[in-house]
């Protein structure tokens, strides 16, 4: 396709609708707008009907056409992870794609009965091999339709275009991955934080080989962290050490990157998605201060995915 082109990422949050338009022109990529309105009564998720969210998500955007209206006429949503099933598969790599997808969804069917598998739509990820047992590993992720036909109505309600739904943790780790791309067998961790969740990547050569969500109930949250990137467990699936380490989404202050990393030992970047996609020179920017960048990661990651 010739001339410009423009695409809107939208990021969803409990408490937040986010997006970013990314320009291409000439195989180049420009941040051409962006903004974001705050949802209060907060979203939930679990138990909220779809009209409600429906209701919640459309005067968060009404706000957005009134301040800062996006321009673009195609749309792509990031979502909470912990909206996801997000789990780790062993595959058959004889399958055809459809027939993995099925055997996944029989795999769901038994590990989350009280879930309808049918309702469920599935992706999946193939993962580095030599991290988890067997040589064919998927990551699989798995979201209610309900959520796709809440996003479909939307669209249509703003006359946009729907093109892709997909987990914000998963969208940043692989726009960190895509453009770093970094050496062979190099080792990265990518943390995601949510409001419910955190969710850490061990990425070998620019591509994901083991993934935890974390759920932040109950639990030690940096304890579950510095747990999980133990040296014992860095063993099993690399010689090198940790070359970079990446932080993004909700709520990273000062404290938290202090505690990871008296935790961990590792000095962990929170990961700024314009110093990736630089803003168009004449973008004004206004209500939202360079500190708050890093939660702008999967908006921006969803809207740059152009092919």
């Amino acid at each position: 396709m010739n001339g410009i082109q423009r695409f809107a990422g939208i990021n969803v949050t409990a408490s937040r609708l986010q997006f970013v338009e990314v320009e291409k022109e000439s195989n180049q990529l420009f941040i051409a707008n962006l903004g974001q309105t705050f949802i209060s009564p907060s979203i939930n998720f679990e138990e909220q009907k779809e009209t409600i969210l429906a209701a919640q998500l459309q005067t968060a955007f009404d706000e957005i056409k009134i301040r800062n209206p996006i321009i673009s006429t195609f749309a792509s949503f990031t979502l909470p992870p912990e909206l996801f099933i997000t789990i780790q598969l062993p595959y058959d790599i004889n399958l055809l794609q459809g027939e993995i997808v099925e055997e996944f969804r029989w795999e769901l069917s038994q590990l989350f009965p009280f879930i309808s598998a049918e309702e469920l739509a599935i992706k999946f990820y193939e993962l580095e091999k030599n991290f988890l047992s067997g040589n064919n590993n998927a990551l699989v992720v798995a979201l209610n339709k309900k959520y796709l036909l809440v996003f479909k109505n939307f669209c249509t309600r703003n006359n946009l275009t729907p093109k892709l739904v997909d987990n914000a943790s998963i969208t940043a780790n692989g726009f960190i991955n895509n453009y770093y791309k970094f050496e062979k067998d190099s080792v990265t961790v990518n943390i995601y934080n949510s409001r419910n969740s955190t969710t850490l990547f061990l990425n070998i050569s620019s591509k994901p080989a083991y993934v935890k969500v974390l759920q932040k109930t109950g639990i030690d949250i940096i304890h579950s962290i510095a747990k999980e990137l133990s040296e014992e467990a860095l063993k099993r699936i690399a010689s090198k050490p940790i070359k970079y380490a990446f932080i993004s989404g909700e709520d990273i202050g000062a404290e938290l990157l202090s505690e990871i990393h008296l935790a961990t030992s590792l000095d962990f970047i929170k990961f700024n998605p314009f110093d990736i996609i630089k803003f168009k020179p004449e973008l004004q920017i206004t209500g939202i201060s360079s500190d708050q960048y890093s939660t702008f990661t999967s908006a921006t990651g969803i809207a740059s995915r152009f092919n």
